[in-house]
């Protein structure tokens, strides 16, 4: 039987594309590999599809899976690291658990380097590494090696932005979750930005919780006035705590693109079966380098399918697969 740590060679070895075998092949194989190892995911996937012979037919699991077991493909002694859900106000926390985050981080640097994003010091909204370690967001920000503007207590401190960018003269890239930028330009009065010439902005979303929904139109064109920056200056990163990957786009209305080893699905709710181009769905995602959970994750958010890509539209509440959720609480509450 193949071990988590071969597999994790070879996966290693495609990210690099220093290897002859396929997404296909490898992620089949993982897949397999976590079922083995995971009673929870394994009873949940087989009951859609027990052998699938395409990565499309690997049934995903949602998110809320995580919620409520640990859905881990070794063994349970051996987590080394456990990252957080934020969650919405009222939900329970999910947790996604590593053996260790190796994997993780040489997806999250590969992913820059292939996609050929901006080769800039990183600035970040965000509390540091220090002080808030469960945070799958701060973490990739750590592997970016980042730096942080907001203090320990998670609060933003106006007068310590301002004094960064009074003395900061060479571009950098601006990061920071949907909800930090609402703030900065809630409270714009209060700061005095200017971003250096060939700068960028990075928004990581995180609309979950907001009291009030958010046009990214709009959000996007206050950044832009806020900053003085160009609107195709902004990226949008999509991703999540149950996944180790990412997806970047730059601007509006265009596809979030990927790295070889993340692929994406949308499917039609209640029908599990792949829309067909110009049609939105479900987004079901399928990222290789998530070893030690699940390789396939249904996500709940609403995606239109543009040729081998998608445009991400949102949350929809109502038209979240309740039927797969449902089923995967009950199969989960089982091996509890």
């Amino acid at each position: 039987m193949k071990s988590y740590e071969e597999l994790q060679k070879r996966i290693e070895s495609f990210i690099d594309e220093d290897s002859n075998e396929t997404f296909n092949e490898l992620i089949l194989e993982a897949h397999d590999f976590q079922k083995r190892n995971c009673q929870t995911l394994k009873n949940y996937t087989d009951q859609n599809c027990k052998n699938p012979q395409s990565w499309k037919e690997i049934t995903p699991i949602p998110t809320e899976a995580f919620k409520s077991a640990k859905i881990i493909s070794f063994p349970e002694k051996r987590i080394s690291k456990t990252f957080l859900t934020s969650g919405t106000t009222g939900d329970s926390t999910g947790q996604h658990h590593f053996l260790d985050t190796s994997l993780y981080e040489k997806s999250i640097l590969a992913t820059w380097k292939k996609l050929n994003l901006p080769k800039l010091p990183l600035i970040c909204l965000t509390q540091s590494h220090e002080c808030n370690n469960k945070s799958s967001l701060i973490h990739m920000f750590k592997t970016l090696n980042g730096k942080y503007l907001i203090n320990s207590s998670g609060e933003i401190n106006f007068e310590k932005i301002n004094s960064f960018f009074k003395h900061n003269n060479s571009p950098i890239v601006f990061a920071g979750t949907a909800i930090a930028f609402l703030e900065l330009i809630k409270n714009s009065s209060n700061i005095n930005i200017e971003l250096p010439k060939g700068s960028w902005i990075l928004e990581t979303g995180g609309y979950k919780g907001m009291k009030k929904s958010v046009n990214k139109d709009t959000f996007y064109a206050e950044i832009s006035e806020l900053f003085n920056l160009p609107i195709d200056k902004i990226i949008n990163e999509y991703s999540m705590t149950e996944l180790s990957s990412q997806f970047y786009s730059f601007g509006l209305n265009h596809t979030h693109k990927s790295a070889h080893w993340l692929k994406a699905k949308v499917v039609i709710p209640g029908k599990n079966t792949e829309a067909q181009d110009g049609e939105k769905g479900i987004l079901a995602i399928y990222d290789l380098a998530n070893l030690g959970s699940s390789v396939a994750i249904m996500t709940g958010d609403i995606a239109i399918k543009k040729g081998n890509e998608f445009e991400l539209v949102g949350r929809d509440e109502t038209l979240t697969p309740r039927g797969c959720s449902l089923a995967a609480e009950e199969l989960i509450s089982r091996h509890i």
